[in-house]
């Protein structure tokens, strides 16, 4: 017990001999003080886990400052306004330039888009169709078409033939008519030679028909032209007055009771007529719907039929002629031929007009194709081209003035960083321009750190700077960017060697950190080479 009692009187002894020690030597050194108490407050508020050993510099007597990695804040904000349909990324999230961040509600601008589209394709067509014209009006009519117009012309002249034959015919029939009491046999031969006039003139007419509705099925393979469906609408009026003629010579002798020679010949006519209207009418249909392999089919089909006309032309000269040798047995229809005759010659007389203006018209068509056409129509055609182009233009403007608000509507990081800060969430309305993130930029940092005013002069702008954090055993290589113009005290979280109430001055460094290791408040030490 008494032994426990002197080791316990000796160490209390040793401890006041050291203290008194520390007292005498304290106060003979009051600055030896000040950076005890500095270190015991490091230990303090410092973390009590071991520090990864630092590269010392390399120099002797370089300037060494301390300070905390900062990253610069980017405030991201969208050009657009609009509802927030999804979310790419969020406050803490690590993203790359470019990455995706959020994305506004689309739906009224593909809408839009959706207009536009059809808008440009309507232009287009507008300028294909006024090309075209352009084209055709330019380049002049094709060989087929000009043959097709004189096929029209020579079926044209071979009408006024027949008519004008028809119109002699008439007349001769009523002269001999009023001659028959005289002289019936031989007012029966003239008859028989007028109507194998009239035959011949119908074969003529069938022959220029064949000519024109091969030209025609030319025309059906390469295309019909509206001037060609004027031609074709012409001709069928033309076939459909003689076809009325033809049914009024026949229905007038089998009403007044007149058989033999006179009707057979009448009907073959007739028959004639009606096949020629037939045809006509193919061929302006076939002009208006277009070629086609039916259709092409068809205009064969009327070839055949025009060489069938022929066939019955030919036949009803066989007629004539048969009629003229029964002309001496005719003598009993005497009378009805006057009447037949008489009412033939005014008819006949209008039809000539009509196909002497349906020839008319085919030249002219003709003299139009071979002119082509005028400068003024050309002028006026690329006008319609030069208007067409500048409306597509203008469609095309607008749809691609939309796809690039379509691409806004997706938000993009500007630079690579952590997102800091998010500021709009799902579903709410971003407003133009508001920023949505913060994003620190991580691919440059910046270490500030705090230099007496005494070791300014050893500090210069771009001088290059080793830095060195505790997380990495290892330099970073930084340089100098800005040195503050003013001097200001320490702050109070940089400890450094020197007092606290000392002036200094804030000095940047900046650092490339492509590798993103260095992060914001991460405490680090630069070095200054003296001489830089």
């Amino acid at each position: 017990m008494r032994k426990g009692v002197v080791i316990l009187v000796v160490v209390i002894a040793l401890i006041a001999g050291a203290a008194g020690i520390g007292w005498l030597y304290f106060r003979a050194d009051p600055a030896a003080w000040d950076d005890f108490v500095a270190e015991m407050q490091g230990e303090t508020t410092g973390s009590s886990s071991p520090q990864p050993a630092r590269p010392p510099a390399t120099k002797t007597g370089a300037l060494v400052a301390s300070g905390a990695i900062e990253a610069e804040d980017v405030a991201i904000a969208h050009e657009m306004g609009g509802r927030v349909v999804e979310l790419f990324a969020g406050q803490g999230d690590r993203v790359d330039a470019g990455d995706a961040l959020l994305q506004l509600d689309r739906a009224a601008l593909m809408v839009q888009r959706e207009g536009a589209e059809a808008g440009v394709a309507q232009a287009q067509a507008a300028v294909d169709a006024a090309v075209a014209q352009l084209a055709a009006a330019t380049s002049g009519a094709r060989a087929h078409e000009i043959a097709a117009a004189e096929g029209a012309i020579a079926s044209a002249q071979g009408s006024v033939a027949g008519t004008v034959a028809v119109v002699d015919q008439a007349e001769i029939a009523a002269e001999t008519a009023r001659a028959s009491l005289a002289n019936q046999a031989q007012s029966v031969v003239e008859v028989a030679m007028a109507t194998l006039a009239q035959a011949e003139g119908m074969l003529d007419a069938a022959e220029a028909d064949l000519a024109r509705v091969q030209a025609e099925l030319a025309r059906l393979q390469a295309g019909a032209r509206p001037q060609e469906l004027a031609v074709y609408q012409a001709l069928l009026a033309q076939a459909e007055a003689e076809l009325r003629f033809a049914a009024s010579v026949h229905r007038q002798l089998t009403d007044n009771n007149i058989g033999g020679v006179p009707e057979e010949q009448a009907r073959f006519q007739m028959e004639a007529v009606q096949s020629a209207r037939d045809a006509a009418q193919a061929q302006l249909d076939l002009a208006r719907a277009g070629a086609t392999s039916n259709e092409i089919a068809a205009g064969r089909a009327g070839e055949s039929a025009a060489q069938a006309q022929v066939a019955i032309g030919q036949a009803g000269v066989e007629a004539a002629e048969a009629a003229l040798d029964q002309a001496e047995t005719g003598l009993s229809i005497a009378d009805g031929q006057v009447r037949l005759a008489e009412a033939q010659v005014p008819a006949a007389r209008s039809q000539v007009a009509v196909v002497e203006g349906q020839l008319a018209q085919a030249e002219a068509l003709r003299s139009q194709l071979r002119a082509g056409a005028t400068a003024e129509e050309i002028a006026v055609l690329e006008a319609q081209v030069a208007q067409a182009e500048a409306v597509l233009a203008s469609a095309g403007s607008a749809l691609r003035a939309i796809d690039i608000q379509l691409e806004r509507t997706t938000l993009h990081a500007p630079v690579g960083g952590i997102l800091t800060e998010q500021l709009v969430h799902l579903g709410e309305l971003a407003a133009p321009g508001g920023t949505l993130f913060l994003l620190a930029d991580l691919d440059e940092v910046t270490l500030t750190v705090y230099v007496p005013e005494a070791d300014l002069g050893r500090v210069s702008l771009g001088q290059p700077v080793e830095v060195m954090v505790d997380a990495f055993d290892e330099v970073f290589a930084g340089m100098v960017s800005h040195i503050a113009s003013q001097a200001e005290f320490t702050p109070r979280n940089v400890q450094t060697q020197e007092e606290r109430v000392h002036m200094v001055f804030a000095i940047k460094i900046r650092l490339d950190n492509a590798d993103h290791r260095l992060k914001p408040g991460m405490p680090a030490d630069a070095v200054f080479e003296d001489g830089a």
